[in-house]
């Protein structure tokens, strides 16, 4: 095979393992087989991967920490609270979503928005029986059991 065929195949593996189309040790074999048993140097992506984990880590818990603040230190109604506690597990969904790949910023991201549903959950509950701590407890029950189902299937 000609050098100009195999720096094309191995420009599209490297494409392949930064995008994550393969798993990396499949790219990792391919990058091998093609470069007869050398691996080339890799862009170094690492240092920009962190400090992009870094960053969302940032965002991801000044949100939460803002989302806290509005529920439990502003005098906005409980209807307003509840919409902006919605749309904050929205959010978080959509940074789960998108941050899937990642291990600790997935994992923050998934604890920010099940955090996010407790306090709807409370908010909730606080809005249909206030005072009553058994609503919430129906409530509290129904959320878990149902993540419960959600995580096994």
């Amino acid at each position: 095979m000609d050098e100009m065929r195999k720096k094309i195949i191995i420009q599209e593996i490297n494409s392949w393992k930064e995008s994550r189309m393969l798993p990396e040790q499949y790219c990792n074999y391919l990058l091998a087989l093609y470069g007869q048993g050398e691996l080339p140097p890799s862009k170094s992506n690492e240092t920009a991967g962190k400090k992009n984990d870094i960053f969302f880590g940032v965002l991801i818990g000044t949100f939460f920490a803002f989302i806290v603040f509005l529920n439990y230190f502003t005098e906005i109604t409980i209807r307003m609270q509840m919409l902006m506690t919605t749309i904050s597990i929205l959010v978080f969904g959509l940074a789960v979503r998108r941050l899937k790949g990642r291990k600790i910023i997935f994992q923050m991201a998934l604890m920010g928005m099940v955090l996010s549903l407790l306090l709807l959950t409370v908010s909730l509950a606080e809005f249909m029986a206030p005072g009553k701590a058994g609503i919430l407890y129906i409530f509290l029950s129904l959320i878990a059991d149902s993540g419960f189902y959600w995580a096994i299937s």
